[in-house]
């Protein structure tokens, strides 16, 4: 499941034209979903929230951890606890085998 935090939210796509002539509508909507003004039929620059664009950089940047506010631990420093969950998380054999892990949905 995609988190939240990261996932694409829909795009909206307009004629630079219109958004020329709608420009304080278009800026409310970029504030909500990222709006892509077309030039001729193509992507030619696309609005965004600031926080939104501010945490693709930073994923880009490779600090996808801290975009999600995880931390990182050696197997060896997980608590008993942990270490269970992660190890009850792990395909079977089965699972490997006819390449379906215990969390996709059903077909």
């Amino acid at each position: 499941m995609a988190d939240p935090a990261i996932a694409a939210p829909p795009k909206k796509k307009v004629p630079l034209t219109t958004f020329h002539n709608h420009t304080g509508q278009y800026l409310d909507l970029g504030r909500r979903t990222p709006v892509t003004i077309t030039k001729h039929g193509r992507p030619d620059i696309t609005l965004a929230e600031a926080s939104y664009f501010e945490r693709l950089e930073r994923i880009a940047a490779g600090q996808i951890l801290s975009v999600l506010d995880l931390v990182a631990v050696d197997a060896a420093d997980m608590t008993s606890e942990h270490a269970a969950l992660f190890e009850a998380a792990r395909p079977t054999r089965e699972e490997i085998a006819s390449d379906r892990w215990n969390d996709d949905p059903a077909s």
